[in-house]
This record gives C-alpha cells, sequence and structure tokens, in this order.
C-alpha cells in the first residue's frame, strides 16, 4: 500500500508541476503580447524621445557607438578579396572558360614522336593524310595518295614519328587553340623523357555547338612513320579482314606539308622532344587563360572513389592575399575555405616550362585559402576581412583595437548617465 501512496503522490506533483510550467508559458506570452502592443510601443517611442530631446550629448555618444560597432564588424567578417600565387608544379588541370578559342600551345620544334590515344569508346576521332604510302603488311596502301583514318574505341592510339630517329626532326607543333569549356587534364612536362603531356576534354557538341580544338602541325619534308592501333581504314578494301587492334605501321612521304587535327573526342596527347627544352628561348605556353576548376594535384585510381587518393603535385611555391603572402611548401595543398571546392582560379597569367617542373602564375578572388599536408586539417589559413580591401592590415588591426576600448568607455558612459538620470 505505500509504495501505491508514493506512485500516486509522485503523479499528482507531476501533474502540478505541468500545469505550473504552462500556466508560467501563457502568461509570459501574454505579457509580452501586451508589452509589445502598438499602443505601448508609442509610448515607448514617446518616452525615448522626450528623455533624449535634452539630451544631445548622449544621442551623439550612441551614434558613436553604432559607428564604432560597424567599423568592428567590418573589421571582424570575412570579406572576398583578390589574392595572386607562384607556384611550380609536377601536373596541372583546368577548364578553359572564355567564350571564344584561345591560342593554347605553339612553336614546339623537333618533335622527335607525337602519340594521341584516345581516352574512350565514345565517337570517332577522324584525321586524313595525303602524300605517298608504302606499307609491307598492307600493300593496297602502297597505290593511294590519301587515307581517311578513324580511331573509334579507347584503345585507339595515332604515332608520328621520322623513320631516321637519328636524323634532326621536322615535325613542329605550330599551334593548338582551345575551344570554350574544355578540360585540360594531366598537364605535365618530363624533362627527362623530354616529354609534355596532357589530355582534352572537349565539351560535348550537343551541348555546345563548338568545333573541336585544333592542332595544326607541321610535318617536314621528310619521310615519317606512322603507327596506328584500334583504328579503321574506311576506303581501303582489304581493311576489313584486319584486326583492329593490330598494330599496323607506314611509311609517309607527305606532299601536304601540314596537318590540322580536330580533336572532338577526349584524347591524351603526348609531345616528345629531340632537344631539351630550353628556358630562356622557348615560350610554348600562350598567357592570360582565363579557367576555372583549377586544380595542383592528382588522383591515384584504385577502382573504388571512395578509396581514391588525392595527391599535391606542388614542388614549391607562394600565395598572397590581402595584404598577407604564405609560403607553400612541396606537397601542401591549395585549397578554398570549403571542402571538396577548389579554389576560384580565374586567371592563369603565366605558364612556363622550368628546370623543376610547370611554373605557374595564377590570380582569383575568394574569402579564404587553406594551406596544408592533408586537405582534412589544413596548418595555415589567409582570410581578409571587409575592410581589408580599404584599409592596409596594420590600419585595420588599429581601428578595432582602437574601436573595441571606445566601445567599452561609451557603454559605461551610457549606462552611469542612464542611473543617473533615474536617480534623479
Amino acid at each position: 500500500m505505500s509504495l501505491r501512496r508514493k506512485t500516486s503522490w509522485l503523479l499528482r506533483g507531476m501533474k502540478n508541476f505541468i500545469l505550473l510550467l504552462l500556466r508560467l508559458i501563457l502568461f509570459s506570452i501574454g505579457y509580452i503580447t501586451k508589452l509589445f502592443s502598438i499602443k505601448n510601443m508609442i509610448k515607448v517611442f514617446r518616452y525615448v524621445n522626450k528623455y533624449l530631446a535634452g539630451k544631445k550629448l548622449v544621442i551623439f555618444v550612441l551614434f558613436l557607438l553604432i559607428t564604432l560597432i560597424i567599423i568592428s564588424l567590418a573589421a571582424v567578417l570575412p570579406g572576398t578579396h583578390v589574392f595572386e600565387g607562384n607556384v611550380i608544379v609536377e601536373e596541372m588541370s583546368f577548364t578553359y572558360t572564355q567564350q571564344q578559342s584561345k591560342l593554347f600551345l605553339q612553336s614546339i620544334r623537333h618533335i622527335s614522336k607525337l602519340e594521341i590515344n584516345k581516352l574512350n569508346s565514345e565517337g570517332i576521332q577522324t584525321l586524313t593524310l595525303t602524300g605517298k604510302f608504302t606499307s609491307p603488311s598492307l600493300p593496297q596502301l602502297n597505290q593511294l595518295n590519301s587515307l581517311k583514318i578513324e580511331l573509334n574505341n579507347k584503345n585507339s592510339k595515332l604515332i608520328i614519328a621520322p623513320v631516321n630517329s637519328k636524323v634532326t626532326s621536322e615535325i613542329d607543333l605550330e599551334k593548338l587553340r582551345l575551344q570554350p569549356n574544355t578540360k585540360v587534364m594531366g598537364l605535365s612536362y618530363d624533362s627527362f623523357r623530354r616529354r609534355l603531356t596532357f589530355s582534352l576534354e572537349p565539351q560535348p557538341k550537343a551541348r555546345s555547338g563548338n568545333k573541336g580544338n585544333s592542332i595544326r602541325i607541321y610535318l617536314g619534308e621528310k619521310p615519317l612513320k606512322i603507327s596506328l592501333e584500334g583504328y579503321k581504314l574506311p576506303g581501303v578494301d582489304s581493311a576489313k579482314n584486319l584486326n583492329e587492334q593490330t598494330p599496323l605501321e607506314f611509311t609517309l612521304n607527305p606532299d601536304n606539308k601540314e596537318l590540322n587535327l580536330n580533336i572532338s573526342q577526349p584524347n591524351t596527347v603526348y609531345l616528345t622532344r629531340a632537344k631539351p627544352h630550353e628556358d630562356n628561348n622557348e615560350q610554348w605556353f600562350s598567357g592570360r587563360i582565363a579557367t576555372k576548376d583549377v586544380t595542383f594535384e592528382r588522383v591515384d585510381r584504385t577502382g573504388n572513389i571512395v578509396d581514391d587518393l588525392a595527391i599535391s603535385t606542388i614542388i614549391e611555391g607562394k600565395v598572397r592575399m590581402a595584404d598577407r603572402e604564405q609560403e607553400i611548401k612541396q606537397n601542401q595543398f591549395l585549397m578554398s575555405g570549403k571542402p571538396d571546392v577548389p579554389l576560384n582560379i580565374e586567371l592563369i597569367r603565366h605558364l612556363q616550362i622550368s628546370k623543376k617542373g610547370l611554373e605557374v602564375r595564377f590570380a582569383g578572388e575568394t574569402q579564404q585559402i587553406k594551406i596544408g599536408l592533408d586537405q582534412d586539417f589544413p596548418v595555415s589559413t589567409i582570410q581578409g576581412s571587409r575592410l581589408d580591401g580599404i584599409l592596409p592590415r596594420d590600419a585595420t588591426i588599429a581601428i578595432f583595437s582602437f574601436a573595441a576600448g571606445t566601445i567599452t568607455s561609451l557603454l559605461s558612459y551610457v549606462i552611469e548617465n542612464a542611473s543617473n538620470s533615474n536617480s534623479k
């Protein structure tokens, strides 16, 4: 019986507490509603207006207080600022964003080997060669003066090289133009192999209506060795009997010294030079390239996207924003303030091959830059306030310190003045 009494008493206590809490909430709501009614607000406004009528000094102090609070917030809240940087990297990728074609590569002389590999099975990459053909394995080519080639699968490959590798190559890349929204991926230069590598992924024509990226190559006057894999030869009678995956080699004596390639499908291009790059005398890349999605990293693919590992390709560099400069060391990532969003690099001012790798100068706008060996744990951050875009950083710090001290004094004055007025 005692247990039942205790339980009943506990339930009644809980019920009374809940009722009391509900009454308190309803009373508070009614009081707040009454306090902030239109009539009471008018009374409060009249009282404040009457009080401040003879308090010009208080009005000035309040105005000054509000101004200093606004300045203090401007010195604390982050703002968007222009940044610039200079890095040397092993590899980089970006998307070209201007609405007209742009010169990207030019004047690459003495190419000992030009290789184009198709990246997927979608679409067909075509080209036409003209001249005199010689092929022991496919005699039908010996009768032709023009040959159309189709690269139609992800194993497709085209290689152009001089027949005599000991003679100075006459093959030159005269220019490569990028079409809008083309992705340039895996751009790198191997100084040991003297090889420039990059992949081009044009925007699909259905969405862009653009032409493919155009490459103009000077073939020279000497015989060339052409190698094909994953190909079709429309117009060649016995081509249907060929195994498309069996490499085909033939010799070409070109009668048209220029070859215009229209890269309309995703392809990887390898340009191997006969001579080392000369830093001072050769400028291959065009400057002032409008960009987005710029990254200085490569991804080690495992077959499972969850296990893919991003590796920074930065060798060294510096970045500057809001009068602050931060050094970037080898293998550190250069990141934006948002996870998985690349830093907003809008312009590649200069791109050049150096002894260490690719030298890249860039600029853009952002609120925050993060740097670190691990993307999830950055060790350095650059962030500018809204006031940094107007005043030097030292002046901003001085103003913020002054404003903080002054606000404390003014608040003390206002409170003390209000207390004295109430006591009278």
